[in-house]
C-alpha cells in the first residue's frame, strides 16, 4: 500500500508540476499580450493615453479572453466538452482580478509611480490571486 501511495504522490506532483508550468507559459504570454495591447493603446492613442484604467481594462480583457483558452485547453487538458460551465468561472476570477488590478493600478498612478510600473506591481499581485482561484475553482478536475 504504500508503494502504492508513493507512486500516486509522485504522479500528482508530475501532473500538478506540469499544469503550473504551462500556466506559467500561459500567463507570461497573456502577460505580454496585455503590456502589449496596453502599450499601443496609451501610447499610440491619444484618448487612451488620458485614460489609463481604462486603456488597462481593455488589455486585460483580450489577455484574459487568450488565457481562458489556452488554459482550458492546454494547461488543464479539457476538451471543449464543458467549457460553457468553466468558462463564467473563468471570467468571474477574471473580473475579480481586473478590479483589483485597476485598483491597485488607480492607487499606484495616484501615489506618484510610473505607469508602466504600477501596472507591474499590479499584474504581480494579480497573478497570484488568478493562479490560486483557477487552479482550485475553475479547472478543479
Amino acid at each position: 500500500m504504500f508503494v502504492s501511495l508513493r507512486k500516486y504522490h509522485d504522479h500528482l506532483r508530475s501532473v500538478v508540476t506540469g499544469q503550473f508550468l504551462r500556466f506559467a507559459v500561459v500567463g507570461a504570454s497573456n502577460t505580454a499580450l496585455d503590456f502589449l495591447a496596453y502599450l499601443a493603446l496609451t501610447r499610440g492613442l491619444p484618448w487612451w493615453h488620458a485614460h489609463l484604467v481604462a486603456a488597462a481594462t481593455a488589455s486585460f480583457c483580450l489577455a484574459a479572453a487568450s488565457s481562458f483558452l489556452l488554459n482550458n485547453f492546454w494547461t488543464f487538458g479539457h476538451d471543449a466538452a464543458g467549457w460553457h460551465r468553466r468558462a463564467p468561472k473563468f471570467f468571474a476570477v477574471a473580473v475579480g482580478g481586473l478590479a483589483w488590478n485597476a485598483a491597485i493600478l488607480q492607487m499606484l498612478i495616484a501615489a506618484g509611480m510610473h505607469d508602466i510600473l504600477a501596472k507591474l506591481l499590479a499584474t504581480a499581485v494579480v497573478m497570484i490571486w488568478n493562479f490560486t482561484l483557477q487552479k482550485t475553482w475553475t479547472f478543479r478536475s
